[in-house]
């Protein structure tokens, strides 16, 4: 009889293993190793346009005047690689000669080719990840005798990780390790052409983009509806979306800048974005924090990869 239920509670403890592991294969992937490798449990086949990926607005801004004007975040773009960060923002100036950082006119305080080497480090280590950087002339070059285009070329092609193609891969697989270029900065060719037709302070369709870039508002709830009708835009169309979080209240005294609508736009999207199962496009935040980049990244549709 004792053997009898023994066995039974065998078969009841094997059962009860069977049916939590089975469960447990339809949560979501945990998040408890390296951030950085994020990407490397979905499908090769997943389709980039129907991805959530985290990225960063004017990504190298952690300077600023007085504490206020000119910053948009907190950490390193080494420090925002490692959190799960795969969309930059990059704002370029020529000054001696020398790419730098720059966020309108206030100087960052960092070499762009610092953050080339950086991304380059990291893609090799990390490869099945990609990156993409945004590039824009932010201001007319200063004490440099170079060509802005021709320097910037002969800049990228020193890292194997970059290439120039003018449009993204249709999978992850395709994209995995390399490092793409959204061509903000000239119409030379070089990477996905984002140059003509990119809108001041609005909403709209450029080729296979989709951009929401409204930062000059008058109120915060106009912006939280942009951002979400950047994100149900995403479930119908092929676009990429780029979805721009980041704002400031036009006209409000004392001014306003980006820290304080971060300060309400950022916890809003901890609790909306969770409503959503998945592809939520590229959204663009301003002092990006690790628990936002996952609260993103986790809206990725996990499955056991092939």
């Amino acid at each position: 009889m004792l053997k009898q239920k023994k066995k039974i509670i065998e078969l009841c403890i094997f059962v009860l293993i069977g049916i939590t592991v089975t469960l447990l294969s339809f949560l979501p992937i945990s998040k408890n190793y390296d951030t950085s490798l994020w990407m490397s449990d979905l499908n090769d086949n997943t389709i980039i346009n129907e991805m959530s990926i985290p990225g960063t607005h004017n990504s190298g801004s952690n300077h600023s005047i007085f504490d206020v004007s000119g910053k948009c975040q907190d950490m390193s773009i080494s420090n925002q690689l490692k959190i799960g960060v795969r969309f930059f923002d990059l704002r370029l100036q020529l000054v001696d000669n020398e790419f730098m950082i720059v966020h309108s006119f206030v100087n960052q305080k960092l070499s762009f080719i610092s953050v080339l080497k950086d991304i380059d480090a990291f893609i090799k280590e990390n490869n099945e990840e990609f990156i993409i950087i945004s590039l824009k002339e932010e201001a007319s070059s200063k004490n440099s005798s170079v060509n802005f285009d021709e320097e910037l070329y002969n800049t990228l092609v020193k890292y194997s990780s970059i290439v120039f193609d003018n449009k993204l891969p249709n999978t992850l697989g395709e994209a995995r390790g390399k490092v793409y270029i959204l061509n903000r900065y000239s119409d030379n060719g070089i990477g996905i052409q984002a140059y003509y037709g990119w809108y001041d302070s609005t909403s709209f369709e450029l080729g296979d983009l989709y951009v929401q870039d409204n930062y000059c508002i008058n109120n915060i709830e106009d912006k939280k509806r942009d951002i979400i009708n950047a994100i149900e835009y995403n479930k119908n169309n092929d676009k990429l979306v780029i979805n721009f979080a980041s704002c400031y209240l036009d006209g409000k005294f004392p001014p306003t800048y980006a820290g304080t609508a971060a300060s309400i736009i950022n916890p809003w999207l901890l609790e909306t974005i969770g409503d959503y199962d998945n592809g939520l496009g590229i959204i663009l935040l301003d002092f990006v924090t690790e628990e936002l980049a996952k609260e993103i990244y986790m809206r990725n549709n996990y499955e056991v990869r092939s």
